[in-house]
């Protein structure tokens, strides 16, 4: 949600102050949040969620400095050298300490995400209705949107001790099998049109996901399974491609408007997806 809000607050126009000034606030209090949650989660987290390449990257200091520099907004890249130290742990061994400082951590962040939520709905309506402009795409606004929904529902239903908002396999790979296949998408836009070799691979991958939707739509319980190795697959070799892209855009390699930042975002997001289909699996 922090890079969301900066990746916003980039794109707008200078002369769009109020705009920009609200995407900072969120950005301000979300990194603030992730300093709070990263302190609280050493020792209460998944060995093989902080091996998974979700939480960070090789690339990722080196892509927050750049960034920094390319769009002069502030980013406390030692956040990502704490996420690095964190220790693996279990949970379920959480006091009654850790475990009011979470809920309370919870509730803070639900506040937030409930005001952002509403500001970028605010900045489609009005991008939209041609009364604003940004050098985001519509649908990457659309896409942050659903993303942060998402991440609403989960914590909303982690303080309710309840199951997780996308309880089924097919729920969940129809969800972020659409985020895999709109990153592609992005990613096939925001390319230098010279880059003729990576634009048609992008396209590629936004196809694949495009069809797997398609057939999640005709699959039922005992048909899942091979669906879910086939978007595995695919996966896989897409997570290899936007690392490649990562290190490329890092690098000044790859002729593109992408932020490094961005280009290290989506390949967390597809390290993250890549452990939730891994764990289906098993």
């Amino acid at each position: 949600m922090k890079e969301h809000a900066l990746f916003l607050q980039a794109a707008f126009p200078a002369g769009e102050t109020g705009y920009r000034n609200r995407a900072n606030c969120y950005r301000e209090s979300f990194e603030k949040v992730l300093w709070q949650t990263v302190r609280l989660a050493d020792g209460a987290v998944g060995e093989g969620v902080l091996h998974s390449g979700e939480v960070f990257t090789e690339f990722t200091v080196t892509a927050e400095q750049q960034t920094e520099k390319l769009t002069k907004i502030p980013i406390d890249f030692r956040i990502t050298q704490a996420e690095k130290r964190l220790r693996a742990g279990c949970a379920n061994s959480m006091d009654r300490r850790m475990a009011g400082q979470t809920s309370q951590l919870n509730q803070h962040v639900l506040r937030l995400l409930s005001g952002l939520i509403m500001f970028k709905k605010q900045i489609l309506r009005e991008v939209t209705s041609c009364r604003l402009f940004t050098a985001n795409y519509p649908l990457l606004i659309e896409h942050i949107i659903r993303e942060a929904q998402l991440y609403q529902q989960t914590i909303a239903a982690l303080e309710q001790g309840s199951c997780m908002p996308l309880e089924t396999v097919g729920e969940t790979e129809q969800f972020w099998n659409q985020i895999m296949m709109e990153h592609a998408l992005f990613i096939r836009g925001m390319l230098d049109p010279t880059e003729c070799e990576l634009v048609e691979t992008a396209d590629t991958f936004a196809g694949d996901y495009c069809r797997l939707l398609e057939e999640a739509e005709k699959q039922n319980c005992r048909t899942m399974d091979g669906l879910t190795e086939k978007t595995l697959e695919i996966t896989k070799r897409y997570r290899d491609f936007k690392e490649a892209g990562a290190e490329g855009i890092t690098e000044c390699g790859i002729r593109s408007v992408i932020l490094p930042l961005l280009a290290d975002h989506v390949l967390r997001e597809a390290s993250h997806y890549l452990r939730i289909l891994k764990e289906e699996r098993e």
